[in-house]
């Protein structure tokens, strides 16, 4: 897989994920395209490869409902195949995820202000999709 190749599976498990709602909330870019260096490698892997990812606000969604739509996405994730690697809740407003299948990983996050976030990412890949390439 390549990184954008990466990019375009990101771009699909937000699309699924938030298409739970009732009414799609808008999706406001939260920076730009995220590409972490897998240098530390710890599967034993070269160097060279990254993970990449992309992070939204949910914008539309009413903060006193925060609550409810977190539920909802993590309801949604342990029934597609996601397994829960952190829950913040319920003093902090977060739960993590990652895809058995592809072992994408998802978040959605509380901000102070009471926005939330949601943002997925690639396992390592190559920028090509082979070492060299």
């Amino acid at each position: 897989m390549t990184h954008d190749e990466a990019y375009t599976r990101v771009e699909e498990h937000i699309a699924a994920a938030v298409a739970v709602f009732p009414e799609a909330p808008e999706l406001e870019a939260l920076g730009g395209d995220i590409a972490n260096p897998c240098d530390d490698t710890v599967d034993g892997g070269e160097s060279g490869r990254a993970s990449v990812g992309r992070t939204y606000w949910l914008r539309g969604l009413p903060a006193e409902d925060n609550e409810a739509s977190v539920e909802r996405l993590h309801e949604y994730w342990t029934a597609n195949g996601y397994q829960v690697t952190d829950d913040g809740r319920p003093e902090d407003l977060a739960v993590f995820v990652e895809n058995e299948e592809d072992s994408f990983r998802m978040s959605v996050q509380s901000s102070a202000q009471g926005s939330l976030s949601i943002g997925a990412s690639s396992p390592c890949v190559w920028p090509e999709g082979a070492p060299g390439s």
